[in-house]
């Protein structure tokens, strides 16, 4: 039977894709807002007008499933990664397709997650979890290796990650988490300590569809070499289906998202390469944010979005490409402009000249004139039929930033 009506729980960040292809199916949506205001990162991403009804979820899933039972909901997904656990619940209610309850916790929470992927016999950090400063202090002495990562539980994109190399930066660290509100609007209730891991870390996006799983991207994070601050990375460049790295990540991925009892729907899974072996970083149980979910299709792969459509509306035709590690014709990477100053924006006097760049394809400047310069102020996709130029370009852009690119005032 055909779907005709979807929801989907907050559809923010590349989530907000969903409604759109799904309509070009014929199949309606509605939206679920997990709470009220829908969080500041995410505002400019919610297109209410892509709804034929818009639910706002007041903490009750009973009265929320009954609303979307009375309209005849046949699919139900979450939309970015504040909706994971309410769809979860809501599936359970309705009876419809989901990843389930079980580990529904563990597929937000970062240290529970850990501890499951562990439990399936996979390599992850050490760590620790706790509210209380004392207990995260005792860790670290026992861990007795710097630096260590803290970060909150169950924030996204980098929000409050911090390396830390002693034990006053803990504090400093725990004290900034712990209490405060996250980018998605949640109190930090705790932070999580973990073992700090030295080596190439890389992405595996995934869509699964009746417990099995079809890699739909890999990718490689880079890191500026003499960046005297801790960035995680500036640059995410988008690699070939097959090699050895690759079956590899795609083994550890496919296990973790087992471990996850991630069944239907996208994943992406954030591994570091370490010894030889992929380790665990994070897995969010949704679509990769950006373009990142429909950039691997502009370079001749298979899409994310594409595939996770395919997996509610037609679990036949996903399983029938399976097997098919198709060739890239296109390298690429996404660029995400990362100001080393702080202040108000003036004016972005060179942006020009990243237009100019051979492999350009797009970017978007979130950062306002007038306003205080956040973590990121952008981010800037480059395609081209060589690696090489992509490569050039990373370093061309880096160069960029370091000399001029932002004014900034007091």
């Amino acid at each position: 039977m055909p779907i005709e009506r979807a929801a989907i729980v907050d559809p923010y960040s590349s989530g907000a894709m969903l409604a759109p292809e799904l309509a070009k199916m014929g199949c309606r949506c509605v939206a679920v807002q997990s709470a009220a205001d829908v969080p500041p990162l995410f505002r400019s991403s919610f297109h209410p007008a892509d709804f034929t009804e818009i639910i706002v979820h007041e903490g009750d899933c009973a009265a929320t499933a009954a609303k979307l039972r009375e309209l005849k909901v046949q699919a139900l997904l979450p939309g970015s990664e504040m909706g994971v656990e309410l769809a979860d619940q809501l599936c359970d209610r309705l009876g419809l397709p989901s990843n389930g309850i079980g580990h529904s916790k563990a597929r937000r929470d970062k240290f529970l997650m850990s501890e499951a992927v562990r439990a399936a016999g996979l390599r992850t950090p050490q760590q620790v979890c706790s509210g209380e400063l004392p207990e995260i202090l005792t860790w670290t002495r026992s861990h007795g290796r710097w630096p260590v990562i803290v970060k909150p539980v169950a924030a996204c994109a980098s929000d409050g990650v911090q390396s830390c190399a002693g034990e006053a930066e803990v504090q400093s660290a725990f004290q900034q988490i712990v209490g405060r509100r996250n980018m998605l609007g949640l109190v930090n209730e705790a932070a999580l300590a973990q073992e700090f891991l030295s080596g190439s870390e890389y992405v595996v996006d995934t869509v699964s569809c009746e417990g099995r799983h079809r890699v739909t991207a890999f990718w490689k994070y880079h890191k500026p070499q003499n960046s005297s601050s801790f960035v995680s990375y500036d640059a995410m460049e988008l690699l070939a289906y097959d090699g050895d790295v690759q079956e590899k990540l795609r083994a550890y991925a496919t296990a973790a998202l087992d471990a996850l009892e991630i069944r239907i729907g996208p994943a992406h899974c954030e591994l570091m390469w370490v010894d030889d072996q992929p380790v665990l970083m994070e897995i969010g149980a949704r679509l990769s944010a950006g373009n990142n979910a429909t950039l691997s299709r502009t370079c001749g792969g298979v899409c994310a979005l594409d595939l996770t459509i395919a997996a509610y509306l037609d679990p036949r035709g996903f399983a029938a490409g399976i097997e098919s590690h198709p060739k890239l014709k296109l390298a690429a990477a996404n660029f995400f402009l990362i100001p080393g100053k702080t202040g108000r924006l003036k004016s972005l006097p060179r942006v020009d000249e990243i237009r100019a760049l051979r492999s350009f394809q797009r970017m978007s400047i979130g950062a306002k004139v007038g306003e205080p310069l956040g973590r990121v102020a952008g981010a800037v996709t480059l395609v081209h039929p060589d690696r090489a130029v992509i490569l050039e370009e990373i370093q061309a852009l880096r160069e960029l930033q370091d000399h001029g690119f932002y004014e900034v005032g007091p």
